[in-house]
């Protein structure tokens, strides 16, 4: 394991890790860095508060996936249950969050929250179905994907002006958390269900052709003048140098992604303290840009920890698919 790779993942544990989210992108980097003992550590702290959690159900659910890698079957296996008996849809979709304030809405943030631990725990049809369900909600026909939708009114009715985050814009990480989604649950499945590869592969299209000339993508990722946001830019990367891996994507695709960390790389992290610069610290306004520091900062766990695993693959030798990342058997699952 290259020493950087503990540099990037010790930044990001300074910072608040508030979320499902976070745990699960930063225990997610141990693991595939092999920081053995330090993943055993942190699972420990997770352990110590109950795993689901509202109104953040979703996001609580992304420790599932970390919890079984790092053997904790039989909590992660309760979780499962609990997250069966609470969940909320709309039109078929996972909620984000119970919190009233956002009330049938649907989140790009879920596929990556909920996906991969549907797969890992042996859900696979469940986990194949929300990835698509999410994708066709959220996805402009050109592929890219919105990061938010209220699917308790008429389409006409849910998207507001400019000014605000609501505002169907393909935000730049709603496109990483569906592509890291796709290529953290497919990695457990016995097959690459074809509905999800072909979504996959119409995303990544775009995205190709939205990537900016040094590498990168910009906060709402179809938009010229939006600023760069390296937060997106390296789930975006992860997920398609993972899936290149993973043979459910094309050579262009795993070019693409490594395009990208070599510009990260290049021009964004601080080698001096392993902290991702120029990640958006919001979402508040996703296609403007803010002179207001809330929303463009360094080190946001969700950058630390997907530059972590994206780092790993690409340059320190690890695989996707290794020998200990493996779903459990279906009859092992809750009911």
């Amino acid at each position: 394991m290259s020493g950087i790779v503990r540099k990037i993942l010790e930044r990001g544990w300074a910072e608040p890790i508030d979320t499902g989210g976070k745990h699960s992108a930063m225990l997610n980097g141990m693991h595939i860095a092999g920081l053995s003992d330090w993943y055993a550590e942190k699972l420990a702290e997770v352990l110590a508060e109950p795993i689901i959690t509202h109104p953040n159900l979703s996001d609580s659910f992304s420790r599932v996936r970390p919890l079984i890698l790092g053997g904790g079957i039989d909590a992660a296996q309760a979780a499962y249950a609990t997250y069966l008996q609470e969940r909320v849809e709309v039109r078929g979709i996972p909620q984000h969050t119970t919190a009233k304030s956002t009330n049938g809405w649907i989140f790009a943030d879920t596929a990556y929250m909920v996906c991969p631990s549907l797969a890992i725990v042996g859900d696979f049809a469940r986990a194949e179905a929300d990835l698509v369900s999410i994708h066709d909600a959220l996805a402009l026909e050109n592929g890219l994907l919105r990061h938010v939708l209220n699917g308790s009114v008429d389409l006409a009715d849910s998207y507001v002006g400019i000014d605000i985050w609501i505002d169907g814009s393909a935000w730049g990480r709603a496109q990483g958390w569906w592509l890291a989604a796709a290529a953290d649950a497919l990695e457990v499945m016995p097959s690459h269900p074809a509905a999800v590869v072909e979504r996959f592969a119409r995303t990544c299209a775009s995205l190709i052709d939205c990537q900016s000339e040094d590498g990168l993508w910009r906060v709402t990722v179809d938009d010229e003048f939006a600023p760069i946001d390296t937060s997106g830019t390296v789930m975006i990367a992860y997920g398609m140098f993972k899936a290149h891996q993973l043979g459910f994507a094309d050579d262009a695709v795993g070019a693409a992604g490594f395009r990208a960390l070599e510009a990260l790389l290049k021009g964004h992290l601080d080698w001096r303290t392993g902290a991702l610069r120029n990640q958006q610290m919001g979402p508040m306004i996703v296609n403007i840009a803010s002179p207001n520091p809330r929303y463009f900062g360094e080190a946001n766990p969700y950058g630390q920890g997907f530059l972590a695993q994206l780092y790993s693959l690409a340059i320190d030798g690890k695989t996707a698919a290794g020998p200990d990342v493996r779903a459990l058997e279906p009859q092992a699952m809750a009911s």
